[in-house]
């Protein structure tokens, strides 16, 4: 009888916006056996599947068919993992992965639906990051920063959580040092070096891989140094102060200096001999070296991330909002609603006008 061969869990990439997360996934995805597509955001999905939307008893669903919570993650593990698996194959591969940025928020739930996955976080430099928003999705320079120190916070928690199972890894050591990260990087991952990682703008025309990808990156770009400190013109004064007090704290326990786009040091002592790559254990350390930087609780998150439940439900009950609205139509935020829909609504509320 033929033995069948232990396939290495997924991986997946884990980082705000504007963090250099798609070059890694280019890179990544380069190596002959690994394939990590453009972001597929299915951890929303799987919320949606564990928490039926807008319903009292919607947490519960899967039990009315004699469903355990471990039943229901097996059934969500076999589909949602036999369709990357199946990706994988299409590309001649055998490992399979995600980038998705928002799924920083829902790291915890993959590691439980995926027990043997593995995850890379990334960072950049804050005004770096701001300034890649503020450029490519135009972003005001506040809400951007409030987004970094959000999702980054969130990273790190998450990242202390997951343990060996977690690695962490700079933007700008990833362009500097691009073959010192990606060898360390494969070895981690228990993968053999190739130097295809290395010539991802080569490789992914070869793959099919379109011309332009996640966040306007164009997949023919090589590493460019250059790009590190590109913000360094990008901000007027204002904008740059108001970054640089805001996220100060947090940029130095990741190694970041204001005045400057290259780290000059290691995130953590505890990081060993590595200058490049920190463990999830050794990122408590930095938690402890830095107490101000890194709030105790992790961030809430966004409510896009959250499961869909009716709100005023209290107990096991619902109730009726008091604007007197569909509870499906109260949101927390009404500025992703269709135009008419949002007339509609600003019309319904009381002291609305037309």
């Amino acid at each position: 009888m033929a033995t069948l061969a232990i396939m290495p869990g997924p991986i997946f990439i884990l980082g705000s916006q504007g963090s250099g997360s798609t070059l890694l996934r280019l890179m990544l995805d380069s190596h002959e056996r690994i394939a990590i597509p453009q972001e597929t955001g299915f951890m929303r999905l799987v919320t949606a599947h564990r928490h039926v939307p807008f319903w009292q008893f919607g947490d519960e669903w899967h039990h009315r068919l004699g469903l355990t919570d471990d039943d229901l993650d097996d059934q969500l593990r076999s589909f949602y993992g036999g369709m990357f698996e199946r990706y994988a194959a299409s590309q001649g591969k055998v490992r399979w992965g995600d980038k998705t940025p928002f799924h920083v928020w829902h790291a915890e739930d993959m590691a439980q639906l995926f027990p043997d996955a593995v995850f890379i976080g990334i960072v950049r430099h804050p005004l770096g990051t701001v300034g890649s928003l503020v450029r490519r999705f135009n972003r005001r320079a506040y809400r951007a920063t409030s987004y970094w120190l959000s999702a980054n916070a969130r990273l790190m928690h998450t990242g202390t959580g997951l343990a060996d199972r977690f690695v962490l890894l700079r933007y700008e050591d990833l362009v500097l040092r691009s073959e010192e990260v990606m060898r360390e990087l494969l070895q981690w991952l228990g993968e053999p070096w190739s130097d295809r990682v290395l010539r991802h703008h080569e490789v992914q025309p070869r793959q099919g891989t379109p011309a332009i990808v996640d966040g306007q990156t164009r997949s023919t770009d090589p590493v460019d140094m250059a790009r590190i400190d590109r913000w360094q013109r990008w901000f007027d004064e204002e904008d740059r102060r108001g970054v640089e007090t805001r996220t100060r704290a947090l940029a130095e326990a990741l190694g970041y200096r204001m005045d400057t786009a290259a780290p000059e040091t290691a995130i953590s002592s505890a990081a060993g001999s590595s200058r490049v790559l920190v463990s999830g254990r050794a990122l408590a350390a930095v938690s402890a070296e830095h107490p101000d930087a890194i709030p105790p609780d992790p961030p809430p998150s966004p409510w896009a991330d959250r499961p869909l439940v009716r709100r005023g439900r209290r107990r096991g009950r619902s109730r009726r909002p008091s604007s007197g609205l569909p509870t499906e139509l109260v949101v927390r935020s009404t500025e992703h609603l269709p135009p008419s829909v949002l007339r509609w609504w600003r019309r319904r509320r009381p002291g609305g006008r037309g």
